[in-house]
């Protein structure tokens, strides 16, 4: 039987920004892995057009553009339909993602670190609270990795498990074009990804950083076996 992994994140770009090495490197070692979006990102404003307009994006644009980055992969994209911006912690959040969660009954979870600070997005905190309290009712959850927040510093993030994703680099890069809505966004562009992938290879050898070697960077909250 296939290992099992859900990807809980909170809007349309997130799992290209944070983890899409990581699930491509998952399902080649042949997991079977099942990415749950909370809200349509329909107050992700390009930062070219957000000055005097507060407009809304259509829903199923932004859905369009993480549908596109992961249409060539072998599983599954689910939309929570949360609403943009006011995600809370609480029972409605839990309930939604609780029933997804059983259904799936993953081995291992990825969502957002849940940023005490107010530092990371509001949203990103919401949904990684609420996903570790449902995991706590989950028998078959073994392991729960936390993205990297965009300011890992500020949101004192300590990452402590790294995913070697130089061989899909190109892939991810690829993945983030498709978020056109988001036009303007500095945390979209090649430079950003290559230093904070090279960053993290610094910090577990120079070699690796010397060979050009990019990483994702998790916070592992539990692993058991």
């Amino acid at each position: 039987m296939k290992d099992k992994v859900a990807i809980v994140l909170a809007h349309p770009d997130d799992a290209e920004l944070r983890c899409y090495g990581t699930i491509c490197k998952y399902l080649d070692d042949g997991k079977e892995c099942v990415l749950l979006i909370a809200s349509s990102g329909e107050h992700g404003i390009s930062v070219k057009e957000e000055q005097g307009t507060n407009d809304l994006l259509e829903k199923e644009l932004r859905e369009k553009e993480t549908l596109l980055a992961f249409e060539a992969f072998p599983m599954s994209v689910r939309f929570l339909h949360q609403k943009d911006g006011y995600m809370e912690y609480g029972r409605n959040l839990i309930h939604a993602i609780e029933k997804e969660l059983f259904d799936i009954q993953p081995d291992t979870i990825i969502t957002h670190y849940p940023d005490l600070y107010g530092v990371d997005h509001q949203d990103h905190a919401a949904i990684g609270k609420a996903v570790l309290n449902c995991a706590t009712r989950i028998s078959t959850v073994k392991k729960i990795l936390l993205c990297d927040p965009l300011k890992t510093v500020r949101s004192h993030f300590v990452p402590n498990y790294f995913v070697d994703i130089t061989n899909y680099f190109d892939r991810k890069m690829k993945a983030l074009q498709c978020q056109k809505s988001q036009g303007g966004r500095f945390y979209l562009e090649e430079s950003f990804h290559k230093t904070k992938g090279l960053y993290y290879a610094a910090n577990l050898s120079y070699e690796e950083a010397r060979n050009n070697h990019y990483f994702e960077a998790y916070e592992l909250y539990i692993c058991y076996e």
